[in-house]
């Protein structure tokens, strides 16, 4: 009898010890795991509404379940820690610290993989001081590159921490990286040249631009390649190498348009008729509001073989090709009028006659 409570005994205890104080650990963690997460989050958005920012909730929808699942490992780990039966199994201690060790890389990878999504950085911080929201055509491919970053480093990490050596893998990738490097350079060409557009961001979709012997609209920017639409409405692709090693001309960003053409009057016309035409197309650019003021110039500006040469330049207020053309439209039909009621007429061009003998 004295045996069987003994038996007992020793029975409860190795219980107790290796069962159930391990088993109410985790179930400690198991059960506090959402309220901490929550009560972290609650801070953080307090936080920010004390620094006057609007709370996005975007930590809380990347790493939320992620840290979640991290309480579950350390309540695991934990469990485990303070199981005699555990720490004294040959082997099983070291593979249960090598992997929690790998569980805490795979956690914060996991969080950083969710935030990398196309959407998230379409509104994140890194694209505002970039300026890519307008540009949604890169954050795909931009999103797929960071993953790809991540992944990658977490797995060289979590290699190295079981041991396998990563010296000669990262060997032989740098052979087989030269190798594709010479076998697809004009590729690689063009993911840097849109790597540098990227940084550099000299246009953006929709504008108008001029690269080499194209000019039109950009429809589309990848890392391989730009899309222009033409006047014409050709759609003519230019890779990005090309377009990274050229001038680029962006004509949307003046902000305004050009008009300048010549008056040609006949010779004959009176002199001060020639004055009061030039005084009256001045002031009928001074009176428009889509005509930059300070840019006006109506002035004689030579005499040539048909007629007297009066130069009419200033700027339009828009960058829009669509609305330049309204704007010197109603510019010619203003200055005409003009011409028409102080009956100034203009000049034909000078034509020159070849007389030739008959034989020759």
């Amino acid at each position: 009898m004295g045996n069987l409570i003994v038996r007992y005994s020793i029975w409860q205890s190795v219980w107790i010890q290796d069962i159930a104080v391990p088993l109410a650990v985790f179930l400690l963690f198991y059960f506090l795991r959402v309220p901490l997460t929550e009560g972290l989050f609650c801070l953080l958005r307090k936080a920010e509404e004390k620094a006057g920012k609007q709370p996005k909730g975007k930590l809380e929808r990347d790493f939320g379940r992620p840290l979640r699942i991290l309480l579950m490992g350390i309540g695991i780990f934990t469990a485990l820690s303070i199981c005699p039966a555990a720490r004294s199994a040959a082997g099983v201690w070291p593979t249960a610290e090598k992997c929690f060790r790998s569980f805490l890389v795979i956690i914060p990878a996991w969080g950083l993989y969710r935030m990398a999504d196309g959407m998230e950085l379409e509104n994140s911080l890194f694209a505002k001081k970039l300026d890519l929201q307008t540009d949604k055509a890169l954050m795909p491919a931009l999103s797929g590159i960071i993953r790809f970053v991540i992944v990658a480093l977490a797995v060289l990490i979590i290699a190295q921490e079981w041991n396998y050596s990563i010296s000669g893998l990262l060997a032989g990738l740098g052979l087989g990286g030269l190798a594709f490097a010479l076998a697809a350079k004009d590729m690689l060409a063009n993911l840097f040249g849109g790597l540098v557009l990227l940084l550099d961001r000299p246009f953006h979709i929709g504008d108008w631009i001029r690269t080499g012997d194209v000019e039109g609209s950009v429809e589309e920017i990848t890392f391989r390649s730009v899309k222009i639409r033409t006047f014409g409405r050709e759609a003519i692709t230019v890779p990005n190498s090309m377009v990274a090693s050229a001038p680029v001309t962006n004509f949307s960003r003046r902000g305004k348009r050009r008009v300048d053409f010549i008056l040609c009057l006949e010779y004959g016309t009176p002199v001060e008729r020639v004055k009061t035409c030039s005084q009256k197309i001045q002031e009928m650019l001074s009176e428009r509001d889509d005509v930059e003021e300070s840019s006006i110039a109506v002035v004689l500006s030579g005499l040539g073989d048909s007629g007297m040469n009066l130069m009419v330049s200033c700027f339009a207020e828009t960058a829009d090709w669509m609305e330049y053309l309204g704007i010197r439209e109603k510019i010619y039909y203003a200055v005409l009028e003009i011409l028409e009621k102080e009956h100034a007429e203009l000049a034909f061009p000078t034509q020159t006659v070849e007389i030739r003998k008959v034989g020759e």
